[in-house]
């Protein structure tokens, strides 16, 4: 309501400045001009033109094939950020407090976790996990220090209190509190490497998949329990979480595309198209992002350090992306669709329609390409990540995909492009006007 009165008021105003320099023109000459050019070229030249877009897009695509995904840890801020330089000190100099561990809660369920039937199983257990070259170091009441032997830990805890120095008191003591209550103990495994690395995924699955056989190993109750815990534990949970509900989500979006472009432009095949067109600009942005930010070429130049790709980033990207990108797909095919209505010449349709929306959706996507280039300036990995997918993806979609991919396999698909299947006709049926190629088709 606003924008049309706003015009109403302006008047033959809005057109002021149209003599400016650099300035687009407001009407084009249907023979002249670039989209002109690219539209009869991409007509006369199909296979030339998809070839090689064909290649490059899906050379971009392929480092996305060694994508690793996490949740971002510290590592999202900038290398020299004061916060994250703090942090780092700390894990070196004391593991026990380092981010990246696996934090191991054992319930006994009645049970005494000092029984010395279970004190002699846990310290086998965590002499076994330290000598993972994955692990750094353990910290549990079952190895008060590292290098102590079975009979030395049993010793510590089972030794009557009056026969030790106040020390050795206050160290097991220290350690009862900080580790035991009443039937429950934890854990903590410090990882070694950051706690986004597919190695600490990794010790976590294995430490889960193991838990039933040291578990039986344990005197416990029935309903006892091994749980584990951390960061890398919740960012694996997280990946998980999304994988289950991943494939539901794109099965709704991917219908409903269909369907509505189906009912739009009565053709089975554009909409599985459009999809495919969109689905390679998307793939190629993601590729690049692996490229870039998992890979490092250009860590110094964005000032990142390098890392898995954020875990949520590619759901956010795609959803926003393959949005934007049918926009520009049904504003192409509404133009496209009108012209094959009006000539039943499938060449010509596809040539006016680029002609006569190139120049719209580029200037379109030149805008969301600034915008989200913007996101790019922000010192936070994770909005460095967003703002260079969605520009590149934008960027590609309205120049590669949308001027050179569709209309070339829309030329070459000829008529294949409007078929439908007849009981669809049937159930869905077009309203004909005088002159439509499908009524003189059927007449």
């Amino acid at each position: 309501m606003v924008l049309p009165a706003v015009l109403a008021l302006l008047g033959p105003r809005i057109n002021t400045g149209r003599k400016l320099p650099f300035s687009f023109k407001i009407e084009e000459n249907g023979e002249d001009g670039i989209w002109s050019r690219i539209a009869n070229t991409v007509m006369d030249r199909p296979w030339a033109v998809l070839i090689p877009t064909l290649i490059i897009l899906l050379g971009a695509g392929l480092p996305f094939f060694q994508a690793e995904f996490s949740l971002a840890n510290r590592d999202a801020l900038p290398p020299d950020d004061e916060s994250r330089l703090g942090l780092d000190h700390i894990d070196s100099l004391w593991p026990q407090s380092t981010s990246n561990a696996a934090i191991v809660v054992i319930d006994f369920d009645g049970t005494d976790p000092l029984n010395e039937s279970n004190l002699r199983q846990m310290h086998r257990w965590m002499v076994s996990q330290v000598e993972d070259e994955r692990i750094v170091e353990a910290f549990g009441y079952a190895l008060p220090q590292i290098g102590m032997n079975e009979s030395s830990v049993v010793q510590f805890w089972t030794t009557p209190a009056e026969y030790l120095t106040p020390e050795q008191n206050a160290t097991r003591e220290y350690l009862r509190q900080q580790f035991i209550s009443g039937d429950v103990t934890y854990v903590v495994y410090a990882i070694d490497g950051p706690s986004t690395s597919r190695e600490s995924h990794e010790f976590v699955e294995d430490m889960r998949e193991d838990r039933d056989d040291f578990t039986d190993l344990l005197i416990v109750g029935e309903d006892s329990s091994l749980k584990v815990a951390g960061f890398a534990a919740y960012s694996l949970d997280t990946l998980w979480a999304i994988q289950d509900s991943l494939p539901i989500a794109l099965a709704f979006i991917l219908i409903s595309t269909i369907v509505l472009i189906f009912i739009q432009v009565r053709s089975v095949i554009i909409p599985i198209k459009a999809i495919v067109m969109n689905i390679l600009s998307i793939s190629a942005s993601f590729g690049m992002l692996v490229f870039v930010f998992q890979w490092g070429y250009g860590a110094d130049l964005l000032n990142f350090t390098p890392q898995p790709i954020e875990a949520t980033n590619p759901v956010i990207m795609f959803c926003i992306v393959f949005g934007l990108s049918m926009d520009y797909e049904v504003l192409m095919l509404s133009r496209i669709h009108e012209e094959w209505e009006r000539t039943g010449d499938n060449t010509l349709a596809v040539a006016n329609g680029l002609q006569k929306t190139g120049r719209l959706i580029t200037g379109a996507a030149a805008i969301m390409v600034v915008v989200f280039s913007a996101f790019g300036l922000s010192s936070i990995i994770i909005l460095k990540q967003i703002g260079f997918g969605l520009a590149l993806a934008i960027l590609l979609d309205a120049t590669i995909v949308r001027a050179l991919v569709v209309p070339a396999t829309m030329r070459l698909m000829g008529k294949w492009n409007w078929w439908s299947p007849k009981w669809l006709d049937r159930m869905l049926p077009a309203k004909a006007e005088p002159g439509h190629p499908k009524q003189e088709e059927s007449e």
